[in-house]
């Protein structure tokens, strides 16, 4: 959708915590400071929060201080969107709109 990140909601590892993966389309992508991540087309994003803390923190935009794990993987093409997808155990058709599905960070 118009190159804005996508994300969906889905099943955390415990209970009081919430889970986003979202996906980012990175064709364009600017350079930065630091390590570079390898040549991809996409970055799929798997947050993992706290959800007490989430709503301690959230309104006051520090979503970060809820945040348990993240993990990022940078994908070449569609083909291995999808295989990394099946391997995290997400359903591609959780990606529906809306597009952002209340995720604390986008």
């Amino acid at each position: 959708m118009l190159q804005k990140p996508i994300a969906a909601e889905i099943s955390a590892s415990a209970p009081g915590r919430r889970r986003w993966v979202d996906i980012h389309y990175e064709l364009n992508r600017q350079p930065s400071t630091g390590p570079q991540p390898p040549q991809h087309l996409y970055c799929i994003i798997d947050r993992e929060f706290d959800t007490a803390l989430l709503e301690l923190y959230a309104p006051d935009g520090d979503e970060d201080l809820a945040l348990i794990c993240e993990n990022d993987y940078h994908v070449a093409d569609e083909p291995q969107l999808y295989a990394v997808l099946t391997e995290l155990g997400i359903d591609p058709g959780s990606f529906d709109a809306p597009w952002n599905v209340a995720h604390p960070v986008l």
